[in-house]
């Protein structure tokens, strides 16, 4: 589907494609509209543009959130360098031509909903919302010669826009009076991405510079993906906005932290879920919050865009938000153990017992609960076999953590009964299903030997690989499950086929594990970015990309992998 670079300065991110086009770019945040949105409006979307006839040559990472693109415009090579200056809410581009290039500027405001009023001046813009005191300052290093369009010299030259809430605030306003230097604020963003991302080498430094892009600076909350309605199926309607928090995904890239040894980033995604945990209800009320830890904003419908390839409708907002989700628990317990396992970080897990209590003791009173599991069906709540194991390993976990402290492990008996529950009820015919009365499998169920719930060589855990490999599998990865409330599922999902392949090196199926993360670098390609889904017959990743548990879930498989020796 995409072929696009992305980038970032943890507060924002954009996606670039191969032909130099700035197709998506919201303003201040990640979860802010988007003021370039022309994957989800072809015709009339806002976008960054190169004119004249373009021909794509390779695009690549000078090093992670820092994108070259080199193209031919009427036959003359031209790179661009992109990257989203720290600490400001701006994009930046340096163009490098042997000839003069023309960029058109097509900026929207609200996802193309208004068009701005633009104020021209000494070859620069500002771009005004008629509905508000935004703006967006644009200084470029060309001269204007029509509207939205200007001309750069040969040689090198600046694109620089500047986004403020107040059009008094403008770079154009209050910055232009002081010194400014957009070479330094190129460099230094270069020289942080650098070093920032010098201790992992590729194929892990792409997936790791993306997660730490992901991580919203000012209160380390994760993104699942920085783009919304980005389809699963062209022309299908599972198109959702990721552009939130979720307990799972941010406890599944604190891992993947760990991991590669960044603890410092592991621990303030921990934090950050810690500081959201209620202790009135459900320990995580929420299965997602926005990425300043607020509730998320209710989901709607932008009916006046077509969507990716017709790919309706476009929603911001996710409904996911008023869902009951039990797994999400188990998931964070899990990922604050292995942290606290791997650096011996104690205080931080004495001033959290706290709350860890009340989550356990929350679980043991609302085991019985049904719930729409990890896959957020919008039909009705079911016992997920799924979720009823993660509900266990939050015990266990916590269970493990009382230890550590010299603490008592009051939930032992409640472990006892939700497993007990879960053999007696989850099982047909050898092998463990989707809910009580199911006969069929879904993917979640290849993670329990992963988090604890039961050994990898068990004849039950045995069975259930087999059947999803009968019943899932395509090629080397694996679907989530067959069908739900919205149809057939139709492509494999990559976060469970990665999950397949730690399964495979648990029994030592090497060739088989390896043949999963070949098969998903072979598409990522020279970039190396990672979507939600893969069409194995196109070779295309589907979804809302790049996928940030995608990511955190490579990192984690290949260093098992580098324990093991297994080379890739």
């Amino acid at each position: 589907m995409l072929r696009h670079g992305f980038v970032s300065n943890r507060m924002t991110g954009a996606l670039i494609s191969p032909d130099g086009t700035v197709d998506w770019l919201t303003f201040p945040r990640f979860d802010s509209p988007a003021v370039f949105n022309k994957f989800l409006d072809k015709r009339w979307g806002g976008a960054l543009s190169v004119l004249g006839e373009v021909e794509p040559i390779r695009q690549t990472y000078i090093v992670p959130n820092v994108l070259s693109t080199e193209v031919r415009v009427d036959g003359h090579q031209v790179k661009f360098t992109d990257l989203l200056p720290l600490g400001e809410h701006s994009f930046m581009r340096l163009v490098e031509a042997y000839s003069e290039v023309e960029l058109e500027v097509r900026l929207l405001f609200d996802y193309g909903m208004i068009r701005p009023v633009v104020e021209y001046s000494d070859e620069n813009a500002r771009f005004l919302n008629p509905r508000g005191r935004d703006c967006v300052s644009l200084i470029i290093g060309g001269r204007k010669v029509d509207d939205l369009v200007w001309r750069l010299p040969a040689g090198r030259s600046w694109v620089y826009m500047n986004y403020s809430t107040n059009v008094r605030h403008g770079f154009l306003t209050k910055g232009y009076t002081l010194n400014f230097d957009l070479e330094r604020a190129f460099k230094f963003t270069l020289s942080y991405w650098r070093r920032e991302t010098a201790a992992v080498r590729n194929p892990l430094r792409t997936s790791y510079g993306v997660l730490l892009g992901l991580t919203y600076s000012p209160t380390s909350g994760v993104v699942a993906a920085p783009t919304t309605s980005l389809p699963e199926v062209d022309g299908g309607t599972r198109n959702w906005d990721y552009r939130f928090s979720w307990i799972r995904d941010s406890a599944i890239v604190a891992e993947g932290f760990v991991d590669v040894k960044d603890y410092v980033s592991a621990r303030r995604i921990l934090a950050f879920l810690l500081s959201l945990m209620n202790v009135t209800t459900k320990p995580f009320l929420h299965p997602l919050y926005a990425i300043d830890g607020s509730d998320p904003p209710p989901e709607r419908e932008l009916r006046w865009l077509p969507g990716y390839r017709d790919s309706r409708p476009v929603r911001v907002g996710n409904a996911a938000s008023e869902q009951v989700q039990l797994d999400v628990e188990g998931f964070f317990v899990s990922s604050l153990l292995k942290y606290v396992k791997a650096t011996n970080d104690v205080p931080m897990l004495r001033e959290a017992w706290p709350k860890l209590e009340y989550l356990a003791d929350w679980v043991s009173f609302n085991w019985r609960s049904p719930d729409v599991s990890l896959w957020e069906e919008r039909g009705t709540p079911r016992h997920y076999t799924h979720s009823k194991a993660m509900m266990w390993i939050a015990l266990k976990d916590v269970g493990e953590m009382a230890s550590l402290l010299d603490e008592e492990d009051r939930w032992g008996r409640e472990r006892d009964e939700l497993r007990d529950w879960i053999l007696e009820n989850s099982v047909v015919q050898g092998h463990l299903v989707r809910y009580p009365g199911a006969t069929d499998v879904d993917a979640a169920l290849l993670s329990l030997p992963l988090y604890g719930f039961t050994d990898v060589r068990d004849p039950l855990f045995l069975e259930t690989l087999r059947e999803v490999e009968l019943k899932l599998k395509v090629g080397p990865f694996v679907k989530r499950y067959s069908q739900d409330f919205m149809g057939e599922a139709r492509h494999p999902f990559l976060l469970t086929s990665l999950w397949l392949a730690r399964v495979y090196l648990k029994l030592g199926r090497i060739d088989e594990a390896v043949n999963v993360v070949r098969a998903l670098l072979d598409v990522a390609g020279e970039l190396g970015l990672l979507g939600e889904h893969v069409d194995v017959e196109r070779g295309e990743f589907t979804g809302n990309f790049p996928q940030a548990f995608v990511h955190a879930q490579l990192l984690s498989t290949l260093k098992e992998m580098d324990e093991m020796g297994v080379k890739i």
